[in-house]
């Protein structure tokens, strides 16, 4: 392909740094997108990730990607526990009550009062516990419960590997993806 048919940000990729266009083309891979539950103190909390995939049929494992300052990071240590909630493509609502951090001192920056709230994402969803207190939401297209085996660790991130206890379609519908909701944690 010469520069002249190739897309102005490619064409000349001096003008960018190695680092900036790493970054790019990162920010193009899709992502699903999945509400991870945790439980601490017998309180359910919800994330949402999109750094989740499956490792192995035998046994079924998945693999989620956390930041090491991540609150269910330390609730998964804790208690080993974790569910996994697949979102379906109409789940953009759903999905966006899960953005923010639990604790809003986690993103430097804020007013004192912004970094005093606790937001609390459960509050107002649909969802049950399974036997170890993890929510499972109603709106999911899929959910898989899991057990925290290994803890690996993976640069400025931490993969925790789960074995699959249990997992079931709610629904039929597309999963929703990065590429629909337009979201990228490409870092």
């Amino acid at each position: 392909m010469s520069d002249a048919s190739m897309p102005p940000d490619l064409a000349s990729p001096r003008a960018k740094s190695p680092d900036e266009l790493v970054q790019q083309a990162m920010h193009e891979l899709p992502y699903g997108i999945y509400i991870v539950g945790s439980v601490r103190d017998g309180e359910p909390n919800g994330m949402i990730a999109d750094w989740v995939m499956q490792v192995s049929f035998r046994p079924r494992l998945l693999a989620v990607a956390f930041e090491r300052s991540s609150y269910s990071l330390a609730s998964i240590r804790a208690n080993r526990a974790f569910t996994v909630n697949l979102l379906a493509e109409d789940g953009m609502t759903l999905a966006a009550r899960f953005l923010q951090p639990r604790e809003g001192a986690k993103i430097r920056g804020r007013s004192e009062r912004a970094q005093a709230v606790v937001h609390r994402k459960l509050d107002g969803v649909e969802y049950s516990v399974d036997a170890r207190g993890c929510p499972l939401l109603g709106e999911a297209l899929a959910v898989f419960e899991c057990e925290a085996e290994q803890f690996v660790d993976a640069g400025d991130h931490e993969l925790v590997l789960g074995r699959v206890l249990d997992a079931r379609l709610l629904r039929s519908a597309d999963p929703l993806t990065s590429v629909y909701t337009g979201w990228s944690y490409s870092g």
